[in-house]
């Protein structure tokens, strides 16, 4: 392994010691990933998509959630795409050691790495987004890059029938998504009881011309999916 794979393995993108909104009833540290395969226009962690974080020592991150232990609930582990990290595996077995519980965040395109996390136990939640109808032509149009859509159907699968807690996430993008499309989200997916939409905001935007648009509104989305939980 060169120097620059081994700091990869043992960096991450960003830190948060708590936080009381990524994992909803927990209070949670927060480590992000850095890197992602997908380009969605609208995503607001672009520094950590393109790589341009500054890197944190993943034995500063350990050493300080072992401090605080005793105040947290959990950790959740967020990116860019955390199934692309390498150091994935050795950080989510040192938190099993620790008896911490952990919430994954992925988009749902690494089948494999994804089911080897759930098969080893390493994770108690994961939260996958689920950016668009399960076409090429649809997931291509949300994500900027070409999407195998069997590999996220898999990812879903897996989810369900593998760990303890789970919910699939739609952010609504007006302009790249219509009502249809959700309605068809929802009927790939059928499962009411963990899918949760996302209002857009413009923030951040990894493309700065959807800083322009406008945020969706929450309010029509919960009339409009009636028994869905609706964030925003």
């Amino acid at each position: 392994m060169s120097s620059g794979e081994e700091m990869k393995r043992y960096t991450a993108g960003g830190y948060l010691p708590a936080s009381f909104l990524d994992w909803d009833g927990h209070v949670s540290a927060v480590v992000f990933t850095s890197g992602c395969n997908f380009r969605c226009p609208w995503c607001h962690n672009s520094e950590l998509v393109l790589q341009k974080t500054d890197i944190i020592d993943i034995s500063f991150i350990i050493d300080d959630i072992c401090k605080r232990i005793n105040f947290l609930d959990g950790v959740v582990i967020t990116g860019g795409e955390p199934c692309l990290w390498d150091g994935l595996f050795d950080f989510l077995g040192k938190m099993k050691e620790l008896k911490m519980s952990v919430k994954l965040d992925t988009n749902g395109s690494m089948p494999d790495i994804l089911g080897k996390v759930l098969e080893e136990g390493l994770a108690d939640h994961v939260a996958m987004d689920v950016k668009a109808p399960l076409n090429k032509v649809a997931l291509k149009r949300v994500t900027g890059v070409d999407v195998d859509p069997e590999k996220i159907k898999r990812s879903i699968d897996i989810i369900k029938r593998s760990v303890p807690a789970y919910e699939f996430r739609t952010t609504f993008i007006d302009g790249l998504l219509t009502i249809e499309d959700m309605i068809e989200i929802r009927k790939e997916l059928i499962d009411d009881a963990h899918w949760i939409i996302q209002a857009f905001r413009p923030v951040n935007c990894l493309d700065p011309s959807y800083c322009l648009f406008p945020a969706a509104d929450a309010e029509k989305l919960r009339e409009k999916f009636s028994g869905i939980k609706v964030r925003g």
